[in-house]
């Protein structure tokens, strides 16, 4: 609790062990999954295998600073890896009731990777990451709670592992689909799974995931220090273009006017950007730029289906909240501090920093507690299972 007002961190994240498969890959599959080679910082390096891990890959190594600026950040957390336990300490050291968890770059995040390849690994490796979750936040799951990852390469195992993870293992919300190329969100395959979701009633996460595929203006630059400014500029555009993409993609292809109980978590890319893409969005449905499009305007603006089913998180140091707030209002807003990410805001200063922001005490209380639990359901307030 903070200052009086409940709160849910919407969008944190996990450090995974450097020994999450050998520990949970099924034995049926546990010779086929690459082998982690070591951790450069926080992030899994595998062994090539050919097969998920293209053979001659390059190995690095990792330089101290890649450990040692994470650990003068986090202290106690970065030297127990992040357990449960110390994490709990910190939440309540910082004020954080709940904190909603998602996986790290290439170590959870590789089970869906690993399905484009391979769709039986890949679904094998998101099974073990969903049960090492759940035993991750075991240690309180009143407080922590976890997003599932799904295999999409395998509509029907993504489908199957999707309601295991929530009704069994205590997720309340999963991380959309990334498909092999030449496969699309409106495509009918999908169907179920947003059925399923309606049905349950938990969340799609929206993360950044179509920059896996098309977004990554500066994917081509390599090593070259002439280059290496423009990972800033990679990283600022690409969360919220990705994002703005999928949200489009969900809104002008219809998935959300056929689901209408669907709802969409739009998370780690701030807020500022809403208000310019609701304007621009729905001026190329029912405005001047619809010339651009072809077929039936879609039956409402698509500002209307984002303000009925997406909550859209932001930082609580974000300059644009504000004026975010005086276009789009302060209902499908909720507040994530994306700890314990190197670039993630101190944590001392998460809850701080929103204090300080000149929007209303009722505003704040929306933000840090009641849109998390319009956005997660009534599943995030009890214990798992």
């Amino acid at each position: 609790m903070w200052n009086g007002l409940k709160v849910i961190d919407a969008d944190a994240h996990m450090h995974e062990p450097q020994d999450l498969w050998e520990r949970y890959v099924e034995p049926a599959f546990k010779d086929r999954v690459p082998k982690v080679a070591y951790m450069e910082g926080t992030f899994m390096v595998y062994e090539p295998d050919g097969v998920l891990i293209p053979k001659g890959r390059p190995q690095r190594v990792p330089p101290p600073s890649a450990w040692k600026d994470i650990e003068e950040k986090y202290g106690e957390a970065y030297r127990t890896w992040w357990s449960a336990a110390t994490r709990l300490k910190e939440m309540t050291r910082y004020g954080w009731d709940i904190q909603v968890l998602l996986p790290t770059g290439n170590n959870g995040n590789f089970a869906w990777r690993a399905s484009l390849k391979d769709p039986q690994i890949g679904a094998a490796m998101c099974r073990a990451y969903n049960n090492w979750a759940h035993d991750y936040c075991s240690e309180d799951s009143s407080r922590l709670k976890f997003v599932a990852v799904l295999p999409g390469g395998d509509l029907k195992e993504a489908v199957k592992e999707a309601r295991r993870a929530v009704t069994e293992l205590g997720a309340v919300a999963v991380r959309n689909l990334v498909l092999p190329e030449g496969q699309w969100l409106h495509d009918p395959e999908c169907d179920p799974l947003w059925d399923l979701a309606s049905e349950l009633d938990f969340p799609i996460a929206v993360h950044g995931e179509w920059r896996e595929r098309r977004f990554q203006p500066f994917k081509d630059m390599g090593s070259d220090d002439r280059h290496k400014p423009l990972k800033a500029v990679d990283h600022a555009i690409g969360f919220p273009a990705d994002n703005m993409t999928t949200v489009g993609h969900f809104i002008f292809t219809r998935i959300l006017e056929r689901f209408p109980k669907l709802r969409l978590g739009i998370l780690e890319s701030n807020v500022g950007w809403v208000p310019f893409w609701l304007g621009r969005m729905d001026l190329h449905s029912h405005g001047r730029n619809s010339v651009m499009a072809e077929g039936d305007l879609l039956p409402k603006l698509p500002s209307e289906y984002f303000m009925d089913q997406c909550i859209v998180t932001c930082d609580g140091d974000e300059r644009a909240l504000k004026y975010a707030i005086e276009d789009i209002g302060d209902d499908i807003i909720a507040w994530n501090t994306d700890y314990p990410h190197p670039d993630a805001p101190n944590p001392a200063e998460a809850l701080p920093d929103l204090d300080a922001q000149p929007i209303t005490h009722d505003a704040k209380r929306k933000i840090l507690w009641d849109n998390a639990i319009k956005l997660y359901g009534p599943r995030i307030l009890t214990a798992s299972p």
